[in-house]
């Protein structure tokens, strides 16, 4: 069986909308602790130190410990942060409806309560890629560089549509059936953003270094739609089109890797923040120092 539908089958995987829902092991490379943000706790981790704080952005339904294998490494050069969002790994679920914005929101507030200083290297995974833009559209003063990691891209579901109408619908339906209960209404919130074709959160992205890693895997026997290479050719143009709005972007593509890269290629994802962070000392005038 190939690895991307073992890893379906064994970890509740959904990425056919650019998401990823996923029960994700805890942390061992760094110690994990919690932290109070306003009435509630949230799991984060912290280590290394430097001009730079790196925020790591989980996908749909997973915890931080998804960026494990990335952090530790991550940390040599800059301080690196990762958590769970409300209701994810050991953080206190919230009773606010499960909205993108929302999360975006409370992203805000683990900011202040944890005293992050910017500037900021957003790293996202999947929808993480949606609340790291997100964020950045809203604070866009804090923000140096963002590494996207097979970003979710709220184009993809019509732009399959348009493909073929049906096979999509079946896809959407699938997915929707291996998400874990506790998820569903987030899910049912976040479903008409992916189908809507437009952003939610209003805003223009700041023009800093981007690198947007793609995964363009085949899969010999398709089980989804979105596994086929007409597909996953869609999702490659629409990165590539998304950097066009930077004046210094780049793309990554692998066959190598599934949906995890951060999981079966760690150093690409590695070398993807270290590329961002040397373009960003290059653009303030403090390379070498």
């Amino acid at each position: 069986m190939h690895r991307l539908t073992r890893g379906l089958l064994a970890a509740t995987l959904v990425f056919g909308t650019g998401l990823v829902c996923a029960q994700s092991a805890p942390s061992t490379a760094t110690a994990a602790d919690r932290i109070a943000v306003g009435n509630y706790q949230v799991q984060m981790t912290s280590a290394g130190s430097g001009r730079y704080t790196v925020i790591f952005e989980s996908g749909f339904g997973t915890g931080m410990g998804t960026w494990r294998k990335v952090l530790p490494e991550v940390a040599k050069g800059a301080r690196a942060v990762a958590y769970s969002r409300a209701g994810h790994g050991t953080s206190d679920p919230r009773p606010e409806p499960r909205t993108l914005l929302q999360s975006s929101l409370e992203l805000d507030q683990l900011v202040a309560a944890a005293k992050l200083s910017p500037p900021f290297i957003l790293v996202g995974h999947s929808y993480g890629g949606m609340l790291a833009r997100a964020f950045a559209v809203r604070h866009p003063e804090w923000v140096a560089g963002m590494v996207l990691v097979d970003p979710a891209d709220e184009r993809f579901n019509p732009a399959l549509r348009k493909l073929d109408a049906a096979r999509a619908a079946a896809d959407d339906k699938q997915f929707a059936a291996i998400v874990p209960p506790k998820f569903q209404p987030e899910l049912a919130l976040l479903q008409p953003v992916l189908d809507s074709g437009s952003f939610p959160v209003a805003g223009k992205l700041p023009d800093v270094p981007v690198v947007v890693l793609t995964s363009v895997e085949q899969v010999e026997k398709p089980e989804f739609f979105l596994q086929t290479p007409q597909a996953v050719a869609i999702k490659r143009d629409l990165h590539a089109d998304f950097l066009r709005q930077f004046s210094n972007g780049s793309q990554v593509v692998t066959d190598k890797s599934g949906h995890g890269i951060q999981q079966e290629q760690p150093e690409l994802v590695v070398a993807a923040v270290n590329k961002v962070i040397a373009t960003a000392d290059k653009r303030t005038g403090l390379a070498g120092r």
